[in-house]
């Protein structure tokens, strides 16, 4: 008898410590920047695997990231209370920021600069239509007449896209006034034709991507993750901002001696097919993870630099470069 009412007691002190380890638990899916974000910096290097094989140059490589998933609780309050800004959610983002693209496409990009030849396709993704009629978000297969397969092709259809002369009303040639317009295909089968402006493409956002073949694979590997029984969250967006690393690391990799040479090399910046390295978000705070992580040395976008000019850096030496080839410059050469 005095067993079953221990029992019947403890009952409620079990389900109250399992739901709050449920509000405890994070949302992978909901990704939360502030205005004041917090940065993250993770160790890249032996985490990083291409086809496989784990990508472990000499020294230590980190990534920086900015915000973190939100927690059961946080997302049961902001229904009542709705938080400024609100969550992201992961799910519905760009497929180029997606893991599953961002990080082959990164890694080929460090290969290439090695050396090894990889072929290089193209995504190119459209958001926010400017007329009526066309998809909210798409991904374009065909420009102009032009298949988009790599960024030759891109770069050629946009050449056709040329602004037509401005005509006063009531000039005589008045034909050469005539609004142009564009012609494209989607993924999906859609085929469109509509008229234009100097804006070109008819949509507010229009991102690319260097795409890696299907038969080159690059991940960076958590326990936790790996641990599980399915891979979907391999297809939430960690973003691209960690492409300058992921290249750089897979370079070192690679190519011969010790590129490191003893220290802690972190970094941040997207990265393209031709090496440039692109702006990200979030600089100041992931340049404090830095720093607070450690590092040695810090590599970021060339075209942010403003963003840290009054960052104090302490012993981290901050090295703004344009393109990954300055980064690897600038660790084989005389300033190292």
């Amino acid at each position: 008898m005095s067993t079953s009412r221990t029992r019947r007691r403890r009952w409620p002190l079990r389900l109250g410590i399992a739901v709050v380890i449920v509000l405890l638990l994070p949302v992978p899916w909901l990704h939360v920047v502030s205005h004041d974000p917090l940065g993250t910096a993770w160790r890249l290097n032996g985490r990083l695997r291409v086809n496989d094989e784990v990508v472990d140059p000499p020294g230590r490589w980190t990534w920086l990231a900015v915000g973190r998933p939100a927690l059961v609780g946080e997302v049961l309050r902001n229904l009542v209370i709705p938080p400024d800004p609100p969550p992201v959610d992961m799910r519905s983002q760009s497929a180029a920021l997606t893991p599953a693209l961002a990080e082959p496409a990164a890694a080929a990009v460090g290969l290439r600069h090695a050396g090894v030849e990889i072929p290089l396709g193209l995504l190119v993704e459209v958001y926010e239509p400017l007329v009526e009629g066309l998809p909210e978000r798409a991904v374009l297969t065909e420009l102009e007449g032009i298949p988009l397969t790599d960024r030759e092709a891109w770069e050629q259809a946009n050449s056709e896209l040329v602004v037509l002369p401005e005509v006063a009303p009531g000039d005589d040639e008045v034909a050469l006034g005539a609004p142009g317009q564009v012609s494209f295909q989607t993924a999906t089968g859609g085929a469109f034709v509509v008229d234009r402006d100097e804006r070109g493409l008819p949509y507010r956002v229009v991102r690319t991507l260097d795409t890696a073949p299907p038969t080159l694979d690059a991940r960076i590997a958590f326990a936790v993750t790996e641990a599980l029984p399915v891979d979907w969250f391999r297809e939430l967006s960690l973003g691209s901002s960690h492409g300058l690393m992921v290249a750089l690391t897979t370079y070192a990799h690679v190519a011969e001696g010790d590129l490191a040479a003893g220290r802690h090399i972190a970094g941040t910046g997207g990265i393209q097919g031709d090496g440039a390295v692109v702006a990200i978000g979030g600089l100041p705070a992931k340049a404090e993870a830095a720093r607070r992580a450690g590092a040695d040395v810090l590599f970021f976008p060339a075209s942010q630099a403003l963003l840290l000019e009054d960052f104090e850096a302490g012993s981290m030496t901050l090295v703004p470069v344009a393109t990954l080839g300055e980064a690897i410059g600038w660790l084989v050469g005389p300033t190292a």
